[in-house]
């Protein structure tokens, strides 16, 4: 049998094992009660790792690239194939739209669509420089309709009054452009009877607004419009006559001359409509 002392240092070790594991649970507890991670445990990664990584992802990042550009490199050959080689969106049609007093004829002649090309080939801007040249052609649009159609759009000039030029009596647009010899016998408009009609002649340029302003009803009375400078003066059909002026305050001047030409007279002023008047 072991003494007193023997004994006694035994419960001694046994109390301080128990105290150490108390010790430890109680330090597991406090930093959240989970083990280490395996990868803390081995230890920071080997320097001779991380350029293995990155050649890998590098050449994930080839391999991605590649695959984008042969995706694009058959993509294109196939849209090649259908628009150009295969002849499944070939031009079989040229369509015309908007023309009334210009030819249709002409503007197919103008455009000069061939069958049988490619839709996708077709010179839509050389197509409406061409039919825009036509006389009596406003604007034009050209369009590909898919798959096989040209659409020509055209916008026609309207003439507003006639012009009696030293070639002819021409047709006015509301641009101040003759475009048109007129047709015989001609449209029911207001003639200008002055010199150098043109898109820049202010003379020419204060007449169509004039004539713009006009109300249909008083516009229809007008025979001829006369400018001197900027000063328009209308002649009307049953030979009386209106001193407009400038073409500033037309709506003012419309609203007076309406019940001004029911007075007995021959000339009729609203250069100033503040202070219209009618002389015999």
């Amino acid at each position: 049998m072991r003494g007193g002392d023997d004994v006694g240092s035994d419960w001694e070790r046994a109390g301080r094992g128990r105290a150490a594991r108390q010790g430890a649970a109680d330090r597991g507890t406090r930093s959240g009660g989970r083990p280490k991670p395996k990868d803390a445990l081995r230890g920071p990664t080997k320097a001779s790792d991380r350029p293995l990584a990155a050649r890998y992802r590098r050449r994930r990042l080839a391999a991605a690239l590649f695959g984008v550009v042969a995706l694009l490199v058959v993509v294109v050959l196939g849209t090649r194939v259908l628009l150009y080689d295969a002849g499944l969106a070939n031009v079989e049609d040229l369509t015309v739209t908007g023309v009334t007093t210009v030819p249709e004829q002409a503007v197919r002649d103008a455009a000069a669509v061939s069958p049988g090309g490619p839709l996708i080939s077709v010179d839509t801007a050389g197509i409406a420089s061409r039919v825009a040249a036509l006389e009596g052609v406003a604007s034009v649009t050209v369009r590909r309709a898919w798959p096989h159609t040209v659409e020509v759009d055209v916008t026609e000039r309207v003439p507003v009054a006639l012009w009696q030029s030293p070639a002819g009596l021409y047709e006015v647009d509301t641009t101040g452009l003759s475009y048109r010899r007129a047709p015989d016998p001609p449209p029911a408009l207001p003639r200008l009877t002055f010199a150098g009609v043109g898109p820049q002649d202010p003379a020419t340029t204060a007449a169509i607004t004039v004539l713009r302003d006009l109300t249909e009803p008083l516009r229809a009375q007008v025979a001829t419009v006369a400018v001197a400078g900027t000063q328009v003066t209308l002649g009307l059909v049953d030979d009386r006559s209106v001193r407009w002026g400038d073409p500033e305050r037309s709506a003012d001047k419309v609203a007076v001359l309406g019940p001004l030409l029911g007075q007995p007279g021959s000339v009729y002023d609203v250069s100033s409509p503040d202070l219209p008047t009618v002389r015999p």
